[in-house]
């Protein structure tokens, strides 16, 4: 397969249970004319070795870097006309996730799209994430932090390689920051049905305090605001770093 249409990018770490989970919904798509390429760092690399022996997954392991690192790793290897990144512990949320996909991306061929996800709360809720609007997102020069996960993200591999990648300078928001820049490209495509599911909890929710910041600087040195502009980002930072303080710090101390 010299030029599939597809790269998918499966980053795990001492997580064979998760990448099982990933495995099994890229098994039981429809479409399989894709290139999955699978980045290790795990310590145990025979517990990887086993899960993809019957798979046609391309392997390789590496040295601990931390994910970005690893992803970039992945974008390397990756030889498709379109990057998505599905790593350890995310999975595709139907068996026609792929062929779906691949019906529109032919029909419009966008340089990014991106489609809702679903995320597993830690009590066992799902819900589907609401429709990301990019046009009022964009108006308010992406203020106030949200963006598609890279779960719901699909981008041509070209387009990623003219960045250079994620920035691995940023520990928890390297996604958030390849979101603006690719922002800065023009409008995305639409997906209208969920790509991946992935179960909350990663480090950019337990170290929330650390990820806005780096949102924050994101901003500042991508998206670059100035007068007015400026001053709503850093309003609308404070406001949400003051949300999820109250939600995560205060309310749940005092709760029983």
């Amino acid at each position: 397969m010299s030029s599939p249409w597809l790269t998918i990018v499966t980053v795990v770490k001492d997580d064979a249970e998760g990448l099982q989970r990933t495995l099994e919904s890229l098994v039981a798509q429809k479409l399989t004319d894709y290139q999955h390429v699978v980045i290790d760092s795990s310590s145990n690399r025979d517990e990887v070795h086993a899960l993809l022996v019957k798979t046609a997954a391309q392997y390789t392991w590496v040295v601990p870097a931390g994910v970005y690192a690893a992803m970039n790793t992945g974008l390397d290897y990756a030889n498709g006309s379109y990057v998505y990144f599905l790593n350890a512990g995310d999975w595709l949320y139907s068996p026609t996730t792929l062929s779906t996909l691949r019906a529109q991306l032919d029909e419009y061929s966008p340089p990014w799209a991106f489609g809702p996800v679903e995320i597993v709360s830690m009590d066992g809720t799902r819900t589907i994430t609401p429709p990301w609007n990019f046009q009022r997102e964009a108006a308010l020069g992406f203020s106030r932090g949200h963006f598609p996960a890279h779960q719901g993200t699909i981008v041509e591999r070209s387009v990623l390689e003219g960045f250079g990648g994620f920035d691995t300078t940023y520990r928890i928001a390297a996604d958030y920051a390849m979101a603006l820049q690719l922002a800065a490209t023009g409008a995305p495509l639409q997906l209208d049905f969920p790509l991946a599911c992935f179960t909350e909890g990663g480090v950019s929710t337990l170290e929330w305090k650390r990820s806005l910041r780096e949102f924050h600087r994101a901003r500042v040195e991508i998206w670059a605001p100035t007068g007015a502009a400026a001053l709503r980002e850093r309003w609308e930072t404070v406001v949400h770093f003051t949300r999820m303080w109250i939600a995560r710090d205060v309310l749940r101390r005092g709760r029983p």
